[in-house]
């Protein structure tokens, strides 16, 4: 699970390049040619969207959320277990109640149809009128469930082998280590 996470937060980071290179098209057509796109902010602001939103599952998977390690490091290894269990356990519940809206969420969405049973999910409403927003919404459950499945495996870890997601940093040759105080004063 992990490595489908680093697959999709990989693919879902080629996403912001798509957004700078239509961005130039947008700003080329618009003041160049005074011809501007219909597509360019929505598909925009969709890319951006499944970027953000499974950039939490790939910074998981890749175990590069920001810490405050000038704390956690110097605390005993028990004592870093238990905030990082706290911590998977708190993200755990945000995640299930996130997951769980972000589906009730994505149904209204994107499971809606006409009388006549036509698929027809929620709308932009721009000249466009894409159906990016059921997308989108459906992106957002998508990958608080992937995230959620992540921090799971990461408290389950924990629980089971005591493997810390985040071992203290070693210390640089030559530093002086957290513990050994400040020696004799004059």
């Amino acid at each position: 699970m992990t490595r489908f996470a680093q697959i999709i937060g990989t693919l879902a980071s080629f996403g912001f390049g798509l957004i700078a290179l239509m961005m130039v098209v947008e700003v080329v057509a618009r003041y160049g040619f005074n011809a501007p796109t219909f597509w360019a902010h929505e598909i925009a602001g969709l890319l951006g969207a499944v970027a953000f939103l499974f950039g939490g599952a790939f910074c998981m998977a890749e175990r590069g959320h920001m810490r405050i390690s000038v704390v956690a490091d110097r605390l005993p290894r028990k004592a870093r277990l238990g905030l990082e269990g706290l911590g998977h356990l708190c993200g755990i519940i945000f995640l299930s109640g996130l997951a769980v809206s972000g589906w009730s969420i994505a149904q209204r969405a994107a499971f809606r149809f006409m009388p006549n049973g036509t698929w027809f999910p929620e709308r932009s409403g721009t000249s466009w009128n894409t159906p990016l927003p059921a997308f989108i919404k459906v992106a957002l459950f998508l990958a608080a469930a992937l995230f959620l499945i992540l921090v799971t495996i990461r408290l389950w870890r924990l629980l089971t082998h005591g493997e810390e997601s985040y071992p203290p940093e070693p210390i640089p040759h030559g530093a002086i280590p957290p513990d050994a105080g400040e020696g004799p004063r004059a």
